[in-house]
């Protein structure tokens, strides 16, 4: 019975004894932290911070600004680019050189840009009217739809000037909310005029390609 006793008042001590040594292990790490923070630490720096992770956010903070700087630098398409391109297809269809290069990102920036005149002039209008016509047929077709529509934008602009009627004065308005209309809304009678004229020369031009296609 008394060494039982004696038993468990040793265990009890001995527990002590583990607890006693964990709280000052606690405490010579907590102790090595601070001096960490004060400078015992070399990675870290004189404010505190870490300097392994003020590296990294400064890599990336310049990894930002070179993927900005280089999208910045990206240049728009030359005009006179895009008129060589043009340049070079007829030279070459005209010798059977075969010597030019098909290049999707120009073909498309014509299309884009064909009514704009400033873009595209009005000798480079008249190749891209070539162009387009030895296009896909699909593609034909879309062109000559967009060619289409702005005939008719431009019927239906020039009949609400002489009628003002609230049915043509409403059409157009639908017609200038998106940016493409507002961008024609903004043009004057005679760019309204020009543009028109583009879309025309196109279609006439898509329409003699599809019954030459036909005929043969």
């Amino acid at each position: 019975m008394g060494a039982g006793k004696n038993k468990s008042h040793r265990k009890k001590r001995i527990s002590k004894h583990v607890l006693d040594a964990q709280e000052r292990k606690k405490k010579e790490e907590i102790e090595k932290k601070l001096l960490d923070l004060e400078g015992g630490n070399s990675s870290i720096g004189d404010d505190g911070a870490d300097k392994n992770g003020k590296a990294a956010a400064d890599a990336d903070v310049n990894e930002s600004s070179r993927l900005a700087s280089s999208k910045s630098s990206k240049k728009t398409k030359d005009p006179e680019e895009a008129a060589s391109y043009l340049a070079n297809w007829d030279m070459d269809r005209k010798n059977g050189t075969k010597t030019f290069k098909f290049n999707k990102n120009t073909s498309s920036w014509l299309q884009r840009h064909s009514y704009d005149f400033d873009k595209v002039s009005k000798n480079t209008f008249a190749l891209l009217v070539e162009y387009l016509c030895q296009g896909a047929e699909g593609a034909r077709l879309r062109v000559e739809e967009d060619a289409k529509r702005r005939a008719r934008r431009y019927k239906d602009w020039e009949k609400s000037q002489d009628s003002k009627s609230e049915t043509d004065e409403r059409k157009m308005k639908d017609e200038s909310a998106s940016d493409e209309g507002r961008v024609w809304s903004e043009l004057s009678d005679h760019d309204k005029r020009k543009e028109y004229k583009r879309a025309r020369k196109l279609i006439d031009a898509l329409k003699a390609t599809r019954e030459t296609s036909a005929e043969a």
